[in-house]
């Protein structure tokens, strides 16, 4: 039986497991362990238990205004080097959130995006390197903000905001780089996976971490994770109702095999041993559902 301590060791967990950057965005509702921003009219003064950052609101109330220009050498959206105007994300969050009162091993930071996404990552990761918010793209036509950006044969929104990296490689996979971003938010690892988190059972954490990581940014279990994608667990388990976890595993491989013009990536990053862990997390998930 897992004790309550392994739980509350979960962020540093995850911070050493590996994971992998989906291809597409997600916005997630998150729990009550979040709090509005509440900025007055120059964005500056916030409520003392603020842990979310509303972006859209913050560039109204001018939060935004002085921001720098930044060199990404190998920016994974667009495949190239690009040169954005941001600010450091670490400021921010500094500014207008507790931060300082909070322990960056135990709290995820959240990306909330329009579309849908919703990847998250332990704080202390962001905080060890050099992360921004890119408020505008510098290499835009003039007269644009932002421009489109192609990936798997689909254009994709990067606007309003977009979270880069100036220290980061393409292939450090655990990093997220989430663009089309809304808001941001800092919730408790504890309260943000109480749902999923297999707590009577240690030898489904591998697998529990591995979903959330690669899996959980566009689908969600018991109504925690992304809202791109189906709900994998309630009502029914998506183990319930596939022919079988070997067909499962097939169509996360090569989602167009069985669905046309499927929007699902395939996932080739992941080996056989890590796909099995995560069906068996979903297989145990199926016997601790809850309505999200």
């Amino acid at each position: 039986m897992i004790k309550r301590a392994h739980f509350s060791a979960l962020c540093l967990f995850l911070t050493l497991s590996g994971c992998q950057s989906a291809s597409n965005n997600q916005s997630n509702s998150l729990t009550d362990s979040t709090v509005n921003v509440n900025a007055d009219i120059n964005g500056t003064v916030l409520a003392a238990d603020s842990l979310t950052l509303d972006l859209a609101k913050l560039k109204v109330d001018g939060a935004f205004a002085s921001p720098q220009t930044i060199r990404v050498a190998d920016d994974p959206v667009f495949h190239s080097a690009k040169t954005y105007r941001a600010l450091p994300l670490r400021a921010l969050l500094e500014k207008y959130t507790t931060l300082k009162t909070l322990d960056p091993a135990q709290t995820q930071i959240v990306f909330e995006c329009e579309d849908g996404y919703s990847p998250s990552m332990p704080l202390s990761m962001v905080l060890d390197k050099k992360a921004y918010l890119a408020v505008s793209d510098a290499d835009a036509p003039t007269g644009q903000d932002w421009v489109v950006a192609k990936k798997n044969g689909e254009t994709k929104k990067v606007a309003p905001f977009y979270v880069v990296y100036t220290d980061v490689p393409t292939t450090a996979h655990d990093y997220k780089w989430p663009y089309n971003l809304a808001r941001i938010s800092l919730v408790s690892a504890a309260k943000e996976f109480a749902a999923i988190y297999p707590h009577d059972d240690d030898t489904m954490v591998r697998g529990f971490g591995l979903f959330q990581r690669n899996c959980g940014i566009c689908h969600a279990l018991n109504g925690v994770g992304g809202q791109m994608g189906p709900e994998l667990n309630y009502p029914k388990s998506v183990t319930e109702y596939w022919r079988s976890t070997a067909d499962l595993k097939a169509f996360v491989k090569a989602p167009t095999s069985y669905r046309h013009n499927c929007k699902m990536p395939a996932v080739k990053y992941l080996s056989d041993n890590e796909l099995d862990e995560i069906m068996w997390y979903l297989q145990y998930m199926a016997g601790h559902k809850v309505k999200g």
